[in-house]
């Protein structure tokens, strides 16, 4: 043992227990188990062409990502996905909106169980955790309050939204959200990091402003609260379990009807509130040409996951991926010129052409948003064939590089053509980025 440290045991994962070894209780009532399973927790490392930051999912289609880690900072075993056991039971009978508490005991000696002590009586579904819960009716009153009355916000949150083909009834909305993890409220206690994120978007019809859809998520370090290591902790080490376990980024996907939205969004730590607003429009399909969906920017992208790694990833979440690579979209459409930076879009056929292989092409080009003086052309060109086996197979996905380097200063207009090579009119779209 190392004579300038005391040291903290080391954890030793039990993975043979059976529903005989758990106990549950609910507001000091024990309850029958249903069922007992060993799950892996969906925590993945993604390594970028900018640098590695780790994802995780709690809901179907909800990803949050950590800040950019240091090259070097691995913290060796220590971000190894430890697995998880899933005890289900049949809650007794309760009024909308009450909360229960939790206790869960495991028959072994020297267990330390990590376990949610609480859980509140609301029907929801899985993409929206938060609804009737205290502190998502805090969030709904933020954003609606927000809506017309502007407050003051405790710290940035960036939004991009996009729509994207889904299915016939409706199109599969992409939306990205970005804020500092430095304004996220933590408190280390002992080993022990505290911090929590919740988010909570808001669909609101134009029009109306009535909530037409809704989704939140919520994520906590609680699960990386396993450190066995000397004490006390490097500095060092503790900056980069803070950056690895609290979140700086959420993406989610969603199913809207054509329409014309605002997307509400709210963070919060618990105190400090956040909002954010950004319109959204998605259209009908045009049945007399090809179709190209909203444009996206990013500055990341990573090839697409394999096997295992793509297996922890949201079950329901289509990634925006052409060509073996996965584009991020960036919430902030701000870029450096030394950015990569990647646009995504989808190209349709028109329906009575879908049945056949169609080439199909697109064009791109940039102009200043303010005269509509042309800066850059980059001509047609063919969109490759469809590689993403979550899409449906008349859906041809393009990314493409924007050289944002040759390009001054100022704030500028991407726009995108769609043609086949029948001569059919060509849909369009478009959306501005700024180069600092």
């Amino acid at each position: 043992m190392d004579a300038d440290h005391t040291f903290e045991e080391l954890d030793e994962e039990i993975t043979d227990l059976a529903a005989s070894d758990f106990h549950v209780f609910q507001d000091g009532v024990e309850q029958r188990i249903q069922s007992v399973s060993m799950e892996q927790p969906r925590v993945w490392d993604v390594q970028d062409n900018v640098s590695h930051h780790l994802e995780e999912s709690f809901t179907p289609r909800g990803i949050w990502s950590s800040a950019d880690l240091r090259p070097r900072a691995t913290l060796g075993s220590f971000f190894s996905p430890r697995g998880m056991y899933l005890v289900s039971y049949a809650p007794p009978p309760s009024p909308e909106g009450i909360c229960h508490q939790i206790k869960v005991k495991v028959k072994r000696r020297h267990a330390t169980v990590y376990a949610r002590q609480e859980y509140c009586s609301t029907k929801h579904p899985l993409s929206d955790p938060m609804n009737g819960t205290t502190l998502g009716r805090q969030m709904e009153s933020f954003a609606l309050s927000s809506a017309t009355n502007p407050q003051t916000n405790a710290f940035p949150v960036s939004v991009q939204a996009a729509s994207l083909f889904g299915n016939s009834t409706a199109n599969r909305v992409d939306v990205a959200a970005e804020f500092p993890a430095s304004a996220i409220k933590r408190e280390w206690h002992g080993v022990n990091l505290r911090a929590s994120v919740a988010i909570l978007g808001l669909i609101l019809d134009q029009q109306t402003g009535a909530v037409v859809a809704r989704f939140s998520d919520s994520s906590s370090t609680a699960p990386w609260n396993f450190y066995r290591g000397p004490l006390p902790p490097d500095r060092a080490f503790l900056k980069d379990w803070e950056a690895a376990a609290i979140p700086s980024r959420y993406e989610t996907q969603l199913d809207l009807p054509p329409g014309h939205y605002d997307v509400q969004l709210v963070v919060t730590d618990g105190e400090k509130f956040a909002t954010a607003r950004v319109p959204l429009s998605v259209e009908v399909d045009p049945s007399n040409k090809s179709a190209i969906s909203a444009v996206v920017l990013g500055k990341r992208f990573h090839e697409v996951p394999q096997g295992a790694e793509a297996a922890v990833r949201p079950p329901h979440y289509v990634p925006l991926a052409s060509n073996g690579l996965e584009l991020t979209p960036a919430a902030d459409k701000h870029f450096n010129k030394r950015d990569q930076v990647v646009t995504y879009f989808e190209i349709a056929p028109p329906p009575q052409q879908r049945a056949a292989t169609q080439e199909l092409q697109f064009h791109l080009r940039i102009t200043d948003p303010a005269t509509g003086e042309l800066k850059r052309d980059f001509g047609w060109h063919t969109a490759p064939q469809p590689s993403n086996t979550d899409t449906p197979t008349h859906i041809i996905p393009v990314a493409a590089k924007i050289p944002v380097d040759q390009l001054p200063p100022g704030t500028y207009r991407l726009h995108v053509q769609a043609s086949d090579t029948s001569g059919q009119p060509a849909d369009s779209h478009f959306t501005c980025f700024v180069v600092q």
